[in-house]
């Protein structure tokens, strides 16, 4: 095996896609956040994610008062949604295998998710995995979400860590580009949203989680 893993000290991960099946609407989440918009006399085009959009739309608003208040109720409609799907989510296979042995060999392990605090929170608990994680960093803690490579960072500080000793495990390219732009070594799962040329500027790239012990 030409490629080893056992040199890094922490394995940051991304969530849904990666450690977990983790089913959004993602076109009922615009669906719905267009009509709140509308129903506000605001016509915006959802080109990207919602969590983008939101940021995008706060030059068009005079009063910050009326800016927030419409955010919070988007930002409502999208967490409740990611609660529900929480409710369903299951670990891959050998998700738990991996940070078992992981945990074995004196690794630390970390989240980094696009998703809400209460959502990450309630799937870890619910598809076993949450025992295993020394650092859950989600949207609601940073002021850029991947591909900025905040999320990282900040788990890198936070553990004491150098970039040149973690590994970003993600099954989209914001993940790479995430681990990327903090310096890490990345690895690209095609057990997501992505495919295979789409994670090609990943360090590595597997088919499985499984296929990841098999570098440790």
């Amino acid at each position: 095996m030409e490629t080893s893993l056992s040199k890094y000290t922490l394995f940051l991960f991304d969530m849904d896609g990666t450690l977990v099946r983790f089913k959004l609407d993602f076109e009922h989440l615009k669906k719905v956040a267009r009509k709140i918009l509308e129903d506000n006399g605001i016509y915006f085009e959802i080109k990207g994610s919602l969590i983008e959009t939101l940021k995008e739309l706060k030059p068009i608003f005079q009063e910050e008062l009326e800016y927030i208040e419409l955010t919070k109720n988007i930002e409502k409609v999208i967490i409740d949604h990611e609660l529900e799907a929480s409710e369903k989510a299951e670990a891959f296979p050998q998700s738990i295998e991996l940070l078992k042995i992981l945990k074995s060999k004196g690794k630390s392990i970390g989240i980094v998710t696009r998703n809400s605090k209460a959502a990450s929170m309630k799937t870890l608990e619910l598809s076993g995995l949450l025992d295993y994680i020394d650092i859950i960093i989600t949207r609601d803690d940073v002021q850029k979400v991947k591909p900025d490579p905040e999320h990282v960072e900040i788990a890198i500080n936070h553990l004491k860590k150098k970039a040149e000793d973690t590994v970003v495990v993600g099954d989209h390219t914001y993940d790479i580009l995430s681990g990327k732009r903090a310096g890490c070594f990345t690895i690209g799962i095609l057990s997501g949203v992505s495919s295979k040329e789409c994670l090609g500027g990943a360090d590595l790239i597997v088919s499985s989680i499984e296929e990841i012990i098999s570098y440790l």
